[in-house]
Parts: structure tokens; C-alpha cells; sequence
């Protein structure tokens, strides 16, 4: 008789602890980091890339007319062990000349450390001759205007950053080079929002022991930052979606015939080229009445962007396709019911492809630090003042509903 209290006590724990729900999943850790000697209108030039553990590394140099890299090296890292994610990517390069020695420099030395859901940025660029005017040493971020290109230095993961302003050395206006190239996400695997398991009761023993004297509990470990959608977008690497001269209204939730307004109008000359703002896929290619000619680019990330009103589209913008940043999808216009108004772009940001956030912050980030496109699309197409490719699409999609 003595043996079967403890033997029901325990079946009664057994059974409680059966009717306990199991904790909700947290969301898996994930560490990602890219480097690159150099990219742009250069081409990717010694990349190096790795996703959520290991380690990758590449040599890289450029020896083409008006643009020459001597010598440069790359690496990414990336962990996440028992979910604490972390990740660093590198790249330095030497002997760099760009653009017929309009902007030289000894060395450029930029690294990208993430780490708690932040990410911290470093270099330097050494001899930094700009049009002729030597620059020193700097280790900030600075910016210049000079022989017809923007140059700056240091900001983000960039260390060294030309784009012309006007035709120089045979390169087209809008022609990107970016030397010391670096990206790093960490985001760590605990879900904040998941509901710890209660601990099963056990149900009263007939004579219970004495309580023993609770045992000190470890201080709380603080909340890591958790960064919002809009903070993501805003300091990615994403390209403005509209190239030249542009206005983005400050619209976001305006009363419209449909409902409250769900993104922002870029107000630009008819027919200003409409850009892929990530690398991702092209779906939902066609018109409908009210949002006319109109694209959905999706990246591998998730995140959705939907551009309407176009005038045209280009021949790449085909549903299924993939596209790089800065690929030339259309042609600003004012088709669907945005024809008694101005010629203008409207753009939405879904991040996680759900509910559409106000795209206003983002854009002007994007625009502040010149994420522009790339000017390839000139290289293709030719200078702003030859006729422009693309054809009216004229499909009714109204299965689709969007």
C-alpha cells in the first residue's frame, strides 16, 4: 500500500502534462553577408556570399578601358549557433582607377558587421584623388561634385562610390561604380512573442513535504531591438523606382474612389523610365481599369512592390521573369484612372508580400543616399532623347482582381 500514492501522483502528472499545449515555434535564426571588390556598371568583381553558416572568400581585379581595379579581396561569414546569429562581410581594393583617371585611389577598406538585429559599418579609403584634387585619407563619410560625377566615400556599406552626372570618358550619364562592397544581416531566432509553456501542476499529495526556500531567479535577459519593416527597407540596398527628375507626394491613406490610398504617386516626365527597385520576380504583368498598365515585383525575401499607371512596358517585363535592381520595367504614364491627372508613378511597398506600409520614408532614404539605378538601361537602349522601347498591353486580367 505504501507504493501507490507516489504511482497515482505520477500518472496525474503524466496525464496534465499530456493536456499541455507545446509552445509555439520560434522563428529560425538567420545570418546572411555579401562582399564584392567592386560592382555597379563594373560587374560584380571578386564577390564573395554566404547564407546562414560558413565562410566564403574571392580575389578580384578589373582591367578594362577607363576602369581598372589593381588588386582586391572579398569575404562573407555567416553563424547561428543556438540561435544567436551573427555575420561580417569584408572587402578591400588597390591600385583603383576609374573612368580615365577621373577618381583614383590607393586603397579602399570597407567591412560590415551584424550582430543583435543591428549592423555596424567600417573603412577607409587611402589616396583619394578626385578630378585632379587630392582628398587624403578620409574615414567618414564625405560626398563631391566634381568633373561630372557624385563621388562619395564611406557611407553604408560602400566605401568607394562614382556615378556621372553627364557623359565622361565614353560612359553613358548614370554609370555606377561601387568599389569596397558590403552587406550583413543577423537576426536571431527567439520569437519575443511566443508564449512561454506553463508547467504542469501537480495535483496535492496527502501529506506534503515542506516547501523549500525559493532559489534567487536570474535577472531578466534585456530585449534584443526588434527592427521594424520600414527600418529594414529604409537602410537596404534597394534602387529609387523612377529615373530623373522626380516628386513623391506624401499621400499614404488620402481618401481615393476605391478606398484610403495604399501608396505614394511619383509625379515625373511622361515616359521617365520605371526601374526594378530589388533583385526578384516579375507577376501579375497586365492592365486593368483602374490601375492600368501595372507590375508586382516580388523578391526572395518576400517583400512585394506594385507599380501602376505605366505608360508602357519594357519587352523584360514579362510575368515570371527575373530581374536584377535597376532593370528597366516601363515607362511612366497616367493609364488606368489616373488619366485626367499628371504622369505619374503609383508605388506601393508590401513587405513580407502583406498589408501595404506608407513608402514615404523609404523612397526619400533611397533617393538621400542616391540609390538610383545604374544607368545600364541607357547602355541598352540609348541616350534619353531616342524613342523608347516598350508596347501598350492591352490584356484585361480581371481574374486576376488586382
Amino acid at each position: 500500500m505504501r507504493l501507490r500514492i507516489p504511482v497515482l501522483a505520477a500518472a496525474a502528472l503524466a496525464a496534465v502534462a499530456a493536456l499541455v499545449p507545446a509552445a509555439p515555434a520560434q522563428a529560425p535564426a538567420r545570418a546572411t553577408a555579401h562582399a564584392a571588390v567592386g560592382s555597379g556598371d563594373l560587374g560584380a568583381v571578386g564577390r564573395a556570399a554566404v547564407r546562414d553558416e560558413g565562410h566564403d572568400s574571392a580575389a578580384g581585379a578589373a582591367a578594362r578601358p577607363g576602369l581598372e581595379i589593381a588588386s582586391g579581396r572579398a569575404s562573407a561569414r555567416a553563424s547561428r549557433p543556438d540561435g544567436d546569429a551573427s555575420a561580417r562581410a569584408a572587402a578591400t581594393a588597390g591600385g583603383v582607377s576609374l573612368f580615365d583617371g577621373l577618381v583614383t585611389a590607393e586603397r579602399v577598406s570597407r567591412s560590415a558587421t551584424a550582430q543583435d538585429g543591428g549592423v555596424s559599418y567600417d573603412g577607409a579609403v587611402t589616396g583619394l584623388v578626385v578630378a585632379g584634387r587630392d582628398r587624403g585619407d578620409p574615414v567618414s563619410e564625405h560626398s563631391w561634385r566634381a568633373g561630372g560625377a557624385r563621388v562619395t566615400v564611406n557611407r553604408g556599406g560602400e566605401g568607394l562610390r562614382v556615378r556621372l552626372m553627364r557623359p565622361v570618358a565614353g560612359f553613358a550619364t548614370g554609370t555606377l561604380v561601387v568599389v569596397g562592397d558590403v552587406d550583413a544581416e543577423a537576426v536571431d531566432g527567439a520569437d519575443p512573442d511566443a508564449t512561454p509553456t506553463p508547467a504542469p501542476t501537480a495535483p496535492p499529495e496527502p501529506a506534503p513535504p515542506a516547501t523549500p526556500a525559493p532559489t534567487p531567479s536570474k535577472p531578466a535577459k534585456p530585449a534584443k531591438p526588434k527592427i521594424t519593416p520600414e527600418q529594414r527597407l529604409a537602410r537596404g540596398r534597394f534602387v529609387f523606382p523612377v529615373y530623373g527628375d522626380v516628386r513623391c507626394a506624401d499621400d499614404f491613406g488620402a481618401a481615393r474612389q476605391i478606398g484610403a490610398h495604399e501608396g505614394n504617386d511619383c509625379f515625373a516626365a511622361f515616359g521617365s523610365p520605371v526601374l526594378a527597385v530589388a533583385d526578384g520576380t516579375l507577376n501579375r504583368v497586365g492592365t486593368l481599369p483602374i490601375s492600368g498598365n501595372r507590375v508586382w515585383l516580388e523578391t526572395e525575401r518576400g517583400d512585394s512592390f506594385f507599380y501602376a499607371h505605366l505608360a508602357a512596358f519594357a519587352p523584360d517585363a514579362v510575368s515570371g521573369r527575373k530581374v536584377e535592381a535597376g532593370a528597366l520595367l516601363g515607362f511612366l504614364g497616367n493609364t488606368g484612372d489616373a488619366e485626367p491627372t499628371p504622369p505619374h508613378l503609383h508605388f506601393e511597398i508590401h513587405p513580407g508580400d502583406k498589408d501595404a506600409i506608407d513608402p514615404h520614408a523609404i523612397l526619400s532614404a533611397w533617393e538621400a543616399r542616391g540609390a538610383i539605378p545604374s544607368g545600364g538601361w541607357l547602355a541598352r537602349y540609348g541616350s534619353d532623347t531616342e524613342a523608347r522601347p516598350g508596347a501598350l498591353v492591352e490584356v484585361r486580367d480581371f481574374i486576376a482582381g488586382e
